[in-house]
């Protein structure tokens, strides 16, 4: 029996869109008491299935009421204001459609948190809240007493302390109270930048009258002298000086600053400065463009009254941020809002600082590393305010008002693409839609632009605008192929690394230059095996090997995470004699130092950079020249600008090169190229070592030149001989099941069905490159669609007609289908 009586419900109806994986929004009557609060885009609280409450968003007020059920009433409209846009719910429904996902998912995906509660969500006492409750009302005052005494409670927990149906307008208020969090926001929100700074010692610190001794001090060290006068111009101005403020001014680098602090000058130590929260430091002027930089903004504000979407070709180090700079300049003087599109926000605290640097407060900084309540603010600023925000993929389901400009930057990015799971949309191409959406402007930047969005220049639906010198003048680097099989065969080979590239090293650092070394594989070894029996470790729950990681002495899973001990013998034939093939980036650093021992190593990759500052640090700490050498993978290739770069290192091409996918070639290109561009960015020509057994490789020799058209002109014509994107799209649809037996049946009556209605455009089934992923069993199939997008309707139509036959047949229920559009 229900607890509460019936209520009288008007003619008026809402269809509610609800953050779950159901076709489409679900319609509710409306009380009558309600009706003056109903409007667009506003929250209600609802029941679905059963006893269960939700907050869902009103996308459509109407009179017409469901034929085949009844409707429940909406229990309380929770907002005052709407929370979304008709813009953003037509962004909704594009995803969903073209991504063939559902609306909830996607309203899943956007909103935060906080904004979208169900009963099962956890509360807990906020930790501003200092336990007064004497300004509370008596609701509040219950729900704080109980969480003071029971430190945690669900919404359903609410709902039975007060004895009422409607809780959320309620636990809304708390929230902006600060009253309660939700429990996931108990996290640190941040650690505080170290900065690596210099000031006098004592007596000079407090004695200026003796800085004569000091530089009677360093009379005879010509560059002692130079680093203590541009010391005291910058103490002068500034509240404190950074030792890269003097590395900038003068030829001088640590060891001069390290000689004078043995002589009682100085005193090196690190300085916190502020990481997060609002931009308080102040602003400075970009600086002038450069001649080839004025050409390119001519030539972009020319492009973007003919077109929508403009690409900038500009080589690494050409100063394509210094542009975007001065376009968001112009939007925000019109009145516009900014879109500034980055493929990792983690991975680009550079570009962060260097536009808080320009715009302070006027550009918002949206990831998910955010906690909840901190991105409701920043959703509530875009609703209403005119502000400029950067941000990762997720930062595109934010309620713009007044969207002018979209900035795309390293578009060719592969992080652009969500994998799992739904919606599995991709970053750059929902972007213009957004941009068409808005009647907003697209740029679009990088150093090597991926093939699609150079076929659309070709095809004259881009503009196209190149930069092809850098910055400060200084030459793109001299890059060398080693040969790494002939150096092996002279036994000049020092364990991955040739000769050449050790030598090279050792060079840079006695210049006082800094390194890069770049292996696209993390861990110490990708295999463990038995050199007796040919045994080798793989994950119990995928079809991979093992990887084995040093500092953990632990075998792991890269796919699931399953981890193991290192077997003490071999399990097949107990052989003790067991061998590491292969290496990662842990081998590396491990490695390196036996031939470098002075030099100060740092890793880059996902083992060391999973804290929320680690990766921050990492950058500061090569920044401000705590280390020599930094190995990484692909995360050293995101647009990192080191003023010290002398040397960069590949390490194995061919791992790159020889990957089984059709975008081999291209992103061995793009990651080459852009890790090249690391090298020699400020003042000086950088040199690039790639290390490879097979040398005559084309992608080698359109690197060696840095020879885009040749590479492009290629790639093109591989991909329309063997029909590949961007001749044709692509759909990857995946049977998942935990019996093998069971997926491979789904797969034969799948393959009837959709080859039924689509025919040859379906490519498969077959068993992918790893069949077997956290113990699902796998099967693909490929279909091929004509680029004109004429039959895509009615090929994803056929698409969700065989994955509800597949569901509808019998011990068919537990096998999962994930549609993937534009897999790449």
């Amino acid at each position: 029996m229900s607890s509460f009586h019936p209520i009288s419900t008007t003619h008026t109806f809402v269809n509610v869109a609800l953050p779950l994986a159901i076709p489409r929004p679900f319609t509710y009557s409306v009380p009558e008491e309600l009706l003056p609060m109903l409007q667009f885009g506003v929250r209600v609280e609802v029941e679905f299935g059963g006893q269960k409450r939700y907050t869902g968003l009103i996308v459509d007020i109407h009179q017409s009421k469901p034929d085949d059920f009844q409707p429940k009433p909406i229990i309380a409209v929770i907002d005052e204001m709407p929370l979304i846009n008709p813009e953003q719910l037509r962004l909704w429904e594009w995803i969903a459609e073209y991504y063939l996902c559902t609306l909830g998912e996607v309203m899943n995906a956007a909103l935060p948190a906080n904004l979208k509660l169900a009963s099962e969500t956890i509360l807990t006492l906020s930790s501003v809240f200092d336990d007064d409750m004497t300004g509370l009302n008596d609701k509040e005052y219950l729900i704080a007493e109980a969480l003071t005494i029971q430190g945690e409670i669900t919404v359903d927990d609410v709902r039975n302390i007060l004895d009422q149906k409607s809780v959320y307008p309620l636990i809304r208020s708390m929230l902006e109270k600060r009253i309660i969090f939700l429990k996931e926001d108990l996290k640190t929100k941040y650690t505080p930048k170290k900065v690596a700074c210099v000031r006098f010692a004592e007596p000079y610190a407090s004695r200026p009258e003796l800085l004569d001794e000091a530089f009677e001090a360093v009379a005879r060290a010509s560059r002692q002298v130079e680093a203590l006068m541009a010391f005291v111009q910058l103490a002068q101005k500034q509240e404190f000086v950074r030792r890269q403020d003097i590395y900038n001014r003068v030829s001088a680098d640590s060891t001069v600053l390290n000689a004078m602090a043995k002589k009682g000058i100085f005193e090196l130590y690190d300085r916190e400065v502020s990481r997060l929260g609002g931009y308080e430091e102040d602003t400075v002027d970009a600086g002038n463009l450069s001649a080839p930089q004025e050409k390119a903004m001519t030539d972009i504000r020319k492009l973007l009254k003919e077109k929508q979407t403009v690409l900038l070709h500009g080589v690494t180090g050409s100063g394509k941020t210094r542009i975007y700079v001065e376009l968001i300049r112009e939007a925000l003087g019109r009145g516009e809002q900014v879109l500034y599109l980055l493929p990792e926000i983690a991975l680009t605290t550079q570009i962060v600082m260097r536009l808080q640097r320009v715009f302070g407060n006027r550009i918002a900084v949206y990831h998910s590393r955010l906690g909840n309540n901190e991105r409701v603010e920043m959703w509530n600023m875009v609703l209403n305010d005119k502000v400029a925000v950067l941000g990762a993929r997720s930062a595109l389901f934010l309620p713009y008002a007044n969207l002018g400009l979209v900035i795309i930057d390293e578009e060719h990015d592969p992080s652009f693409k969500q994998n799992d799971p739904n919606p599995r949309y991709h970053g750059r191409d929902t972007a213009l839609m957004l941009a068409r959406i808005h009647g907003a402007k697209v740029l679009m930047g990088t150093a090597t632009p991926s093939i699609e969005t150079y076929f659309n220049v070709l095809q004259k639906k881009y503009g196209y605008v190149t930069l092809n010198e850098r910055f400060t003048g200084v030459q793109l680097p001299e890059i060398r192929i080693v040969d790494a099989k002939a150096e092996l065969g002279k036994k000049q080979h020092q364990t991955h690394f040739t000769a050449t590239l050790i030598d090279a090293l050792k060079a840079a650092i006695e210049r006082g230059e800094q390194a890069i070394l770049f292996q696209n594989r993390r861990g110490y070894a990708p295999t463990y095996r038995c050199p007796t029996c040919d045994w080798h470790s793989e994950c119990i729950h995928c079809d991979v090997s093992m990887t084995y990681h040093k500092f953990h002495n632990a075998l792991k899973c890269h796919y699931c995470g399953y981890h193991t001990p290192l077997p003490a013998a071999c399990p097949a034939c107990g052989n003790k004699q067991l061998v590491l093939q292969g290496f990662g980036t842990e081998k590396i650093e491990d490695e390196i130092q036996i031939y470098l021992p002075e030099a100060r190593v740092g890793r880059m990759d996902l083992d060391t950079v999973k804290a929320k500052t680690a990766h921050a640090q990492l950058i500061n700490d090569f920044e401000e020249r705590r280390l020599d050498i930094l190995v990484g993978t692909q995360m050293v290739t995101k647009g990192l600008d080191f003023e010290s770069v002398g040397i960069v290192g590949v390490l194995s091409a061919d791992q790159l090169i020889q990957f089984p996918d059709f975008r081999a070639a291209e992103r061995a290109f793009q990651l080459m190229i852009q890790v090249a561009g690391r090298a020699g960015r400020k003042h000086k020509r950088g040199e690039v070592l790639i290390q490879a057994y097979n040398t005559t490789s084309p992608v080698l020799l359109e690197v060696l030149n840095n020879d885009y058209q040749s590479f492009i002109q290629r790639e093109l014509q591989e991909r329309s001989h063997f029909r590949f994107p961007p001749y044709v799209r692509l759909i990857r649809i995946t049977l998942k099941h935990k019996k093998a037996p069971v997926v491979n049946e789904a797969a034969d009556k799948y393959n009837v069905f959709l080859r039924g209605k689509l025919g040859d455009r379906v490519n498969g089934p077959a068993v992918p490159p790893i069949g077997r992923v956290r113990g699902q069993y796998l099967i693909d199939f490929l279909i091929r669609l004509e680029r004109d997008g004429s039959r895509m309707r009615a090929v994803k139509d056929a698409i969700l007609a065989a994955n509800d036959y597949l569901a509808g047949l019998e011990g068919m229920s537990g096998v999962r289908v994930v549609v993937d559009v534009d897999p790449y």
